[in-house]
């Protein structure tokens, strides 16, 4: 990925290895597993790569491809992505001291193939979240350390995403000022590496910023994989340039890769027994929740051991974060009776035994009536809310809890719900898989 700033294959080992263990990426995977995230930094080098293209080479296919992989992982990914190739855009132009047209047009190709590789993960966006009375997710700026704890952190390389560039990036930044070229391209990388780093700090000035776009990352911590993308080249660039005159290149390498291996086995220590269960106090997961709503993890977000015979007991369970987000707003102000799976009839609290089954896109109840009655259940409604009663689809209708009701006859009722797929969304689909084909065999043709 990254020939095109280092000359050697050994260079380009190093910083893919640098890169896969930096401590930020380690809990990510390992620690927290936030695999959205965690797939989306993998594709952060093609990212940077198609942006390096669009600006030396000509080149903006690899560009929305790189993008396009982004938006399937994570949005803030994304947008953060944007981010940086409009500030390395900028910085092209006052290195070439002048600003051309060319990379523009090559973007906005990228764009446009962009859109038809990923415009069906937009489409439910605008068909049934803007402007449809949802509850946002929190935006603004939260989780942030001072620069002081930021570098204590970073020193102790654990796989958190506090300091989570590492102790190895961290040397980089202090070391890499005195020994890069001042006019070669690794300065500017530097300069990125750095720049980013610090608006992962208190000491950059986040609450000037918290009522524009930029406040939807949430986290500036998630900036810490495009510093370390940069930082990685830096430092492998710098480990490569270090000669030994009794050394061979061998030897240096080997020495490098213990090195490597024991700050990513350091790193890691706490994780990998408390996954295994050796380490004390770590609770396990051994039943499915009945009863009242509680989240899988206490208020102190404490580790949990789940293995496979109960790995579907967890989804029983809440979530401590975000379980509101993207919520009707009228469930949102009545989440109580709703997370607690409450079925009203007439208004009041079922005293009928009701029975739940889920499978995936569907949810069904079962529920007998001594008497025709307007039964509301706690299924969230949505533009695109599919509902059968008794195998027969019918109009959604919406209580003022924003959960899905009907009225129901005397006698035993079957209720689905579903979510039906619109059928824009469905022409985009198949534009993608078609794209996607496309690009395969062109490229398939030219290796010929």
């Amino acid at each position: 990925m990254v020939t095109v700033f280092c000359y050697f294959i050994n260079c380009v080992l190093l910083h893919a290895i640098i890169y896969a263990i930096v401590p930020y990426h380690l809990y990510l995977t390992l620690s927290n597993y936030v695999l959205g995230e965690a797939q989306a930094y993998t594709f952060i080098p093609l990212v940077m790569l198609g942006m390096y293209n669009v600006l030396y080479n000509k080149k903006w296919i690899m560009l929305a491809v790189g993008m396009s992989f982004m938006a399937y992982c994570h949005y803030v990914s994304l947008f953060i992505s944007i981010e940086l190739c409009a500030a390395i855009l900028v910085i092209y132009w006052i290195q070439e001291r002048k600003i051309t047209l060319l990379p523009i047009i090559n973007i906005l190709k990228a764009i446009g193939l962009f859109l038809v590789l990923s415009l069906w993960q937009f489409i439910p966006l605008m068909t049934d979240y803007f402007h449809k009375g949802l509850v946002r997710p929190t935006s603004g700026f939260t989780l942030i350390e001072s620069a002081g704890d930021f570098v204590v952190s970073a020193i102790n390389n654990d796989a958190l995403n506090r300091g989570g560039i590492g102790l190895l990036l961290l040397i980089s930044i202090m070391v890499g000022w005195k020994q890069i070229n001042r006019n070669s391209v690794y300065m500017w990388i530097y300069t990125l590496g750095v720049l980013l780093t610090w608006m992962i700090t208190t000491a950059f000035p986040w609450k000037y910023l918290v009522k524009t776009p930029l406040s939807i990352i949430q986290f500036p911590y998630r900036y810490t994989s495009f510093a370390a993308f940069f930082l990685a080249i830096v430092l492998s660039k710098l480990l490569f340039n270090v000669h030994f005159d009794k050394i061979p290149l061998f030897t240096k390498s080997v020495l490098i890769g213990i090195i490597l291996l024991t700050l990513y086995g350091g790193s890691i220590y706490n994780d990998y027994f408390r996954n295994k269960g050796d380490l004390p106090d770590i609770s396990r997961l051994t039943h499915a929740q009945r009863g009242s709503y509680r989240t899988l993890r206490d208020a102190k977000d404490t580790p949990l051991l789940i293995d496979n015979r109960h790995y579907n007991d967890q989804f029983s369970y809440g979530a401590l974060y975000g379980e509101t987000d993207y919520m009707p707003m009228n469930a949102f102000n009545k989440s109580k009776s709703v997370l607690n799976r409450v079925v009203l009839v007439d208004n009041k609290r079922s005293s009928s035994k009701v029975n739940m089954k889920t499978s995936p896109n569907s949810i069904t109840y079962r529920i007998y009536l001594n008497k025709g009655s307007m039964v509301d259940l706690p299924v969230l409604a949505y533009k695109h809310t599919l509902v059968r009663i008794n195998h027969h689809t019918i109009k959604t209708r919406v209580s003022d809890r924003g959960t899905v009701c009907s009225h129901l006859n005397a006698g035993q009722n079957t209720i689905s719900v579903t979510y039906k797929t619109s059928h824009i969304l469905v022409i985009a689909r198949i534009v993608s898989l078609l794209s996607w084909i496309s690009l395969i065999f062109l490229k398939l043709r030219k290796m010929r």
